[in-house]
């Protein structure tokens, strides 16, 4: 965050004249880019700088005579919404100062925005030298260290998982409190033993939909949920095809495995079934997935779904000190001072 370097900050609010309408609202760069500002207040007799980018909407819940009162003294804004039952839903949306944080005069950063949109991620990464951004399988809002920042040491890219709180050197981006990164990895040995008695029915399937072309396919699915389902045959959202597909697994592999796709819908198979039984039509277009790589998510999901189940098969990985943690769809835990915080969607 060198942009929000304490000194250079403190200097612009000695030194340039502040928004008009305002004493303590200054430009952080361009003075025309009038939505990315500080405000200067104070703490513990120190100033500090509340870097703003920005405005978002808050609301306040009222009642309804609240809402009544305001609309006649000409309060914009204003929301009512009568529900089934007569009673009344009232609010009023105010216009806030998008808060992204605080830089303090030991000069470090403290990230305190109720969330960081992709304006708001681009915009720390202009001030900083890194990439702001969100990643599902790193836990959510993390820093990438780049050229000219890097967040390790011994000056290899990192990563660091970003929550409310956190305050960073604004010249290095380093954490002021340890973080630790705690994940879980598949332990091949388990997970191979765990998976052993699917082996049969992964080799007979795989041979099975390789050789059978979509339109077979799907026929061949609505038989099977005529033969197993009591006769129903299309999608049931109420009935579990996971049971009966697991009672099938040794018996009859490829419909255990047409029962498994239903359940969690591989390949968007629900809605083409359902479409062969209105209007016998097997195949809407050219890009869906081919029997073959059904097959292949499916296994990906059965293994998942087996190993969700079966704790034992992991084991505990921890990443300390910035250290690039890899993307895992098993999630991730963020401990400071032996407590878990939570980390930025």
């Amino acid at each position: 965050m060198r942009a929000l370097n304490y000194k250079r900050l403190n200097h612009i609010a000695h030194s340039v004249s502040p928004y008009r309408g305002s004493l303590n609202r200054f430009p952080i760069g361009n003075r025309r880019q009038n939505t990315k500002y500080f405000l200067v207040g104070e703490e513990n007799g120190e100033s500090v700088f509340t870097i703003v980018h920005g405005n978002h909407y808050t609301y306040v819940s009222l009642t309804k005579e609240e809402h009544d009162k305001q609309l006649k003294d000409g309060v914009g804004n204003l929301h009512a919404n009568q529900d089934g039952d007569g009673t009344w839903s009232c609010r009023r949306y105010d216009k806030v100062p998008n808060i992204l944080g605080v830089v303090r005069s030991d000069n470090t950063f403290e990230f305190t925005g109720t969330s960081y949109g992709q304006g708001d991620r681009g915009v720390l990464s202009d001030y900083g030298s890194g990439c702001l951004s969100t990643d599902s399988r790193r836990g959510g809002t993390i820093w990438m260290g780049a050229q000219g920042g890097k967040l390790r040491n011994d000056k290899t890219r990192g990563a660091m998982p970003i929550y409310k709180g956190l305050r960073v050197d604004c010249e290095t981006m380093q954490p002021t409190k340890p973080i630790t990164v705690i994940g879980r990895k598949v332990d091949r040995k388990v997970g191979k033993t765990l998976l052993a008695g699917y082996t049969d029915f992964y080799l007979t399937t795989e041979v099975m939909t390789k050789a059978m072309d979509y339109e077979a396919f799907i026929k061949t699915m609505h038989d099977v949920v005529n033969e197993h389902m009591n006769g129903y045959g299309t999608f049931d959202s109420d009935m579990d095809y996971s049971v009966k597909a697991e009672a099938l697994l040794h018996t009859a592999p490829l419909d255990a495995a047409m029962l498994y796709m239903l359940e969690w819908d591989i390949g968007s198979v629900r809605w083409n079934l359902q479409r062969y039984i209105d209007q016998n039509i097997t195949r809407y277009s050219a890009h869906e997935d081919t029997p073959h790589t059904m097959f292949l998510n499916l296994k990906r999901k059965l293994n998942k779904e087996i190993y969700k189940q079966n704790d034992e098969v992991f084991k505990k990985v921890e990443y300390t000190d910035c250290e690039m943690y890899p993307p895992s769809e098993w999630g991730y835990t963020v401990m400071v001072d032996g407590q878990e915080v939570e980390q930025y969607d």
